[in-house]
């Protein structure tokens, strides 16, 4: 459907959210919600309205209920958006009353240009494609698995992961080439069915649902639930098929639930994929989340032997709460994902000559030319100097210290003592001899 056919549901085109956010036009419709162009005119920048869609509470109560969840949830994609650029940048959100009567959420974010997984999906069918390399979707499925790995480490699941929710960005620059979208949504639209909204769909997505939000006695909806999505859609990207061949949803759920026939890559048509990629997403694909990789985290590993985070240490760093403060453009560089922890210090080899520090003088004068045993044997001369060497530094000395005198506070006593010892024995000898002579 093109742009012009898009009719406008909440009639919202040529309003003014919040006195910032002008809405333009409609350029989108899905399930959850309608998507406007709009401009935030604080900003001066393009940003995408998502309203949504099914909400329509009119008790008070419930609809204050719901907005706090949605306060939530609006406040945690904010939170993942600001760890992984590899997930769609939220501004703000809020909640609108339409022309028409209608109460309904809505979110800003980042204006994208591209299209999404499904529309890029949708062409290569029509051009006759069939499949793409295993290197190539690893490739451009990098960044999305980067994203749900920063949601699986906050335990946050995603819950309708499909290729309408992942968007190719024409022109990335220095930054990731897909972005996750639809954050929470699904859980919104849930907590939504359950408080009594007019929704009539599912709070996910039938051809790319797991077994257990198909039949809940299967297990608990999880992070398990996303590797099942996440292994389908790749899946579908190395063949260029559907992962099912059903149309109802009655045999949806019956691909679904077959513990035997899995819908492998090889399953679904894919002759070029390794036993290990195979091995990977049978095991992602299995019926019972327990037997599954509990996290996207884990299944990317198994696929390319390092989670995407580790993989890419060296080159990527996700940017800290203190980093997340900065404007989204201050947090940009020639390498967004430029790695900020220091090198551990090298220790320097017996070999190791020490270098000048660097010059504090203007950039055309150069330093002389001197090799490394000069700078070493002889005086360093500043940069930039062109006369005779300068003398080296003066040296100070310091001055030769007395010896110290021996010790003499002993001899006294041992002295004294000595001749009194003599003086006794002599006076002993007189007596004696006196006595003989008698």
């Amino acid at each position: 459907m093109s742009q012009s056919e898009l009719t406008d549901p909440f009639l919202l085109v040529g309003q003014v959210l919040k006195n910032e956010h002008r809405v333009d036009a409609v350029v989108g419709e899905g399930g959850f919600g309608v998507v406007y162009r709009g401009w935030h005119l604080g900003l001066d920048q393009p940003i995408a309205i998502k309203v949504l869609k099914g909400l329509e509470l009119e008790d008070p109560r419930m609809r204050d209920a719901l907005f706090a969840k949605f306060h939530d949830e609006a406040k945690l994609l904010y939170t993942l958006s600001q760890q992984s650029l590899c997930i769609v940048r939220s501004i703000d959100f809020g909640a609108l009353t339409t022309p028409s009567g209608a109460w309904a959420p809505y979110m800003i974010l980042e204006w994208l240009e591209g299209r999404s997984l499904a529309e890029d999906l949708s062409a290569r069918r029509a051009q006759g494609l069939r499949g793409r390399s295993v290197e190539e979707v690893l490739a451009m499925l990098e960044p999305a698995a980067q994203g749900l790995t920063v949601a699986h480490q906050r335990k946050v699941a995603h819950r309708d992961i499909k290729p309408a929710n992942f968007f190719l960005l024409s022109n990335p620059g220095d930054g990731p080439r897909m972005k996750v979208l639809d954050f929470g949504i699904a859980k919104m639209m849930k907590e939504g069915e359950q408080a009594g909204t007019k929704g009539t769909y599912a709070s996910f997505t039938w051809l790319y649902a797991a077994p257990e939000q198909l039949d809940p006695r299967l297990g608990l909806t999880g992070l398990a639930t996303d590797v099942y999505a996440f292994a389908l859609l790749m899946t579908e990207m190395l063949t260029d098929r559907p992962p099912s061949d059903g149309r109802d949803p009655v045999a949806i759920l019956k691909a679904a639930t077959d513990r035997v026939m899995r819908p492998t890559p090889r399953s679904r048509g894919a002759s070029n994929v390794p036993d290990g990629v195979e091995a990977a997403c049978r095991r992602a694909l299995s019926v019972d989340p327990s037997q599954r990789f509990q996290t996207v985290t884990e299944f990317w590993a198994a696929l390319t032997g390092g989670s995407p985070a580790a993989k890419r240490n060296s080159t990527v760093a996700v940017p800290s709460m203190a980093q997340s403060q900065l404007p989204y453009s201050a947090q940009q560089s020639s390498n967004p994902y430029a790695a900020t922890q220091a090198a551990p210090p090298q220790r320097p080899s017996q070999a190791h000559v020490p270098t000048a520090p660097p010059p504090m003088y203007p950039q055309q004068m150069s330093p002389p030319q001197m090799s490394a045993p000069q700078m070493i044997a002889g005086p360093m001369q500043p940069y930039g100097h062109t006369g005779p060497p300068m003398p080296p530094p003066m040296q100070t000395y310091r001055r030769p210290l007395p010896p110290r005198p021996a010790d003499t506070s002993s001899i006294v006593p041992i002295a004294v003592v000595l001749f009194v010892l003599a003086l006794l024995l002599a006076t002993s000898c007189a007596v004696l001899h006196a006595a003989c002579s008698s």
